[in-house]
């Protein structure tokens, strides 16, 4: 058995070169990195950030009606929130979960959209998860977002069966933005539509 494993493995150094065995090895640990579930939305999360783009501006926007701001949810805290008290602002409605690597991979762009616009748009992000959860999450990753959790059921029109979802709304109560999937939220072209609903 010895010297088959040896007879195999000096075929292999025969074909390759060292940059393909290195490559090989790599690939190696990357499998086995993905078998193990402690990894795996790290890993995932990795890859997803580094190939997110700019999310678009929808060309058939949506106008929300009253009773799409008639919900509520909750803050870490447990206190209960209305939508509704953000009618007339931009908004930034985000679905996501910590266990969700798109979700995960998006969160440090949002994070760094909030720092820089979070006087002039409400931030809403809300998972289905304990307060204790994400709470634990965001300290760990240094977030500063305000997150909540549902308390009401999301209305026909911002509600999606995939996360992450995300929704821009104009002060007007236009769905400007619909995207379902992560994104590069801090990017030029983001920022750019933010300012252009702000001065609205």
């Amino acid at each position: 058995m010895k010297n088959f494993i040896q007879l195999q493995w000096n075929k292999y150094k025969s074909r390759k070169s060292k940059a393909g065995i290195v490559l090989d090895f790599l690939f190696l640990l990357l499998l086995i990195a993905m078998i193990n579930p402690t990894t795996r939305t790290s890993i995932k999360s990795f890859v997803i950030r580094h190939t997110m783009s700019s999310p678009k501006e929808s060309k058939n926007k949506t106008q929300l009606g009253q009773q799409d701001y008639d919900w509520r949810y909750r803050d870490l805290q447990g206190q209960t929130q209305h939508f509704a008290d953000l009618k007339g602002k931009v908004i930034f409605l985000n679905l996501w979960a910590t266990w969700c690597p798109p979700c995960v991979a998006e969160l440090g762009s949002i994070d760094a959209l909030y720092q820089q616009y979070h006087n002039q748009v409400e931030f809403v992000l809300i998972s289905n998860e304990k307060s204790s959860t994400i709470q634990a999450f965001f300290e760990k990753k240094g977030y500063h977002i305000p997150a909540h959790t549902y308390m009401d059921e999301i209305p026909r029109l911002l509600y999606s069966k995939s996360i992450p979802a995300t929704y821009i709304i104009s002060k007007k109560g236009e769905v400007v933005v619909n995207k379902k999937g992560a994104a590069q939220w801090d990017s030029d072209k983001s920022k750019a539509l933010l300012e252009k609903l702000i001065a609205e």
